[in-house]
């Protein structure tokens, strides 16, 4: 209800990952970029995925690199449009992907994460006549 996870090659494909970062930039409604937090442990083949199809979708990304947590002032001060924090469960083996909107509140079932399933689901995407840019945070 408050996030996408699975295990890293069976439930949660690098290609799931991909699609994943289309169908969230393609929901968010603001202009900015997408802001990127990851833990320490989570894959890094799953986080280029996800920023793969972000960029695609002609969003900039801010990669924050590594975090406890995600702060919303670091959506608010990027003047971003959403973020994501790529996690790892090390007890459930689970990689875990939250969602969270221009204020940095978390995207539940009931404020879009329902629509950001579908819209992986339906993997209906055409790519920007540009590509985002990448920015690493430090």
């Amino acid at each position: 209800a408050y996030d996408i996870r699975g295990r890293i090659g069976e439930t949660l494909t690098v290609e799931y990952a991909w699609t994943a970062g289309k169908a969230f930039a393609d929901w968010l409604t603001n202009e900015g970029p997408v802001v990127i937090v990851t833990n320490k442990d989570a894959s890094n083949e799953i986080k280029h995925a996800f920023i793969e199809g972000v960029l695609l979708l002609g969003r900039d990304v801010v990669d924050y690199g590594q975090r406890d947590k995600l702060v919303p002032n670091d959506v608010t001060d990027s003047k971003a449009a959403g973020a994501v924090v790529i996690g790892h469960d090390g007890v459930q083996n689970l990689e875990i992907l939250t969602f969270y909107n221009v204020h940095g509140v978390a995207v539940t079932a009931d404020s879009g994460l329902t629509e950001i399933s579908g819209l992986i689901d339906a993997d209906n995407f055409l790519p920007a006549v540009d590509k985002g840019t990448l920015q690493q945070k430090a």
